[in-house]
């Protein structure tokens, strides 16, 4: 991973790079600082690629939020949507794909990305949702040189991930105008310039339209990206058909093929009692990627009714448990929704080992006003309260009481 970066973005900013696991109730999967990495035990289960991709997150936040920084923090993107979009063009070239694979992959991740917007802006505050929310303000400090944080106290705001997926979409979305190895080019070119710098939305997107001209004969400028990308609450207008081609990925399409597998087997073993022998399915099951078998359980979740034989099964194929932190987390919310009792032990693991990414399970957990799911959830919390951070226990507690 440092060599693919130092590949395409030069000299790693600092001499030095120590990494720290940190124990499970550390609130996030990782956290960069200069000379160190902080990374949660829970990107370590399962198979390479989720604790790689975030690996090479946290590592892009050494140029993009500590090499270079954000002079107003409200515009938070600038860190955290360089690291989300470098990460896939780190990891990619650190297994080194092929150019067809690395395609691919991309895309699959870009959906898995563009649902998970879709989804936090339907359930989240407008004004959460704006990535320069002090608009034409921002950057301003007052007199006594105090700079506010728009919605800086607001703890929820610490769970959300807008500003990593719009910000990555944005850039995913210039890189598409201009052809991604000019844009990685001008990109290592830009982090030389302001190496050492803070910065404003207008420093990046100056520069980048100063090297493309040609962006503005189609209709982009630093004003209408402003509005429609930074300014506005909910998804942009660009990006809302781009789910279309995203769902045509091959990686995407072998997964729909499993979909409808697993739909037909709910549907057979959900009929009524007739008496049949007991026998194999004869279905055959994929092989699966790790996004593949997120987005699997993604499009699952949609369904009104699985049957628990088919959720049995379901864990059995796909060693569900052995598999990362982020798969395991889908099938969690599989289980609360579909009040999958034999499986609520898994929910508990979750939660009381991957602190940084169960919170949400907790309010899943409240919210079908199940007493059984609501007493898991009190349980748990009340056994690992006290080693959760501040913030996600004011979260928690709210959802539960």
């Amino acid at each position: 991973c440092l060599v693919a970066a130092h590949d395409i973005l030069g000299t790693h900013p600092f001499c030095r790079l120590d990494i720290l696991f940190v124990p499970a109730g550390f609130c996030n999967l990782g956290m960069a600082s200069p000379h160190i990495m902080f990374l949660s035990q829970s990107i370590l289960s399962g198979r390479s690629h989720f604790c790689g991709s975030r690996f090479c997150h946290e590592l892009a936040h050494n140029w993009f939020g500590l090499a270079i920084g954000a002079k107003d923090w409200t515009e938070e993107w600038i860190s955290e949507g360089f690291a989300t979009y470098l990460e896939d063009i780190f990891w990619a070239k650190a297994q080194k794909l092929s150019p067809k694979e690395t395609e691919e992959q991309c895309e699959l991740r870009a959906l898995l990305r563009w649902y998970r917007l879709r989804d936090e802006v339907q359930n989240s505050e407008q004004e959460l949702q704006v990535l320069r929310p002090k608009k034409d303000c921002t950057g301003e400090v007052s007199d006594s040189g105090v700079s506010v944080i728009k919605h800086g106290l607001n703890p929820g705001k610490v769970f959300m991930q807008v500003h990593y997926l719009k910000g990555y979409f944005l850039l995913r979305f210039l890189a598409s105008k201009v052809g991604q190895e000019k844009y990685l080019t001008f990109l290592r070119h830009f982090v030389l310039k302001f190496h050492g710098q803070l910065i404003l939305s207008q420093d990046f997107l100056h520069m980048l339209l100063g090297n493309f001209p040609e962006l503005s004969s189609q209709g982009i400028s630093v004003e209408n990206i402003y509005d429609d990308w930074l300014d506005t609450a909910g998804i942009p207008k660009s990006l809302l058909n781009e789910v279309l081609k995203l769902e045509e990925n091959r990686l995407a399409r072998e997964v729909k093929d499993e979909v409808a597998k697993w739909i037909h087997f709910s549907q057979k073993n959900r009929r009524g009692p007739k008496r049949r022998k007991k026998r194999k399915d004869g279905m055959n099951y994929r092989e699966l990627l790790s996004d593949q078998l997120v987005l699997l359980l993604e499009f699952l979740l949609q369904e009104k009714t699985l049957c628990h034989k088919a959720l049995q099964r379901l864990r059995s194929t796909y060693q569900l448990l052995r598999q990362d932190a982020e798969v395991r987390h889908r099938w969690c919310e599989l289980v609360v929704k579909h009040r999958y009792l034999s499986a609520y032990g898994d929910v508990k693991e979750f939660l009381e080992k991957d602190q940084a990414m169960g919170v949400y399970l907790y309010g899943e957990l409240m919210v079908n006003e199940d007493s059984k799911q609501q007493q898991l959830a009190r349980q748990c919390f009340t056994l690992l309260q006290e080693e959760m951070d501040p913030a996600s226990v004011k979260v928690v507690t709210e959802m539960l009481f």
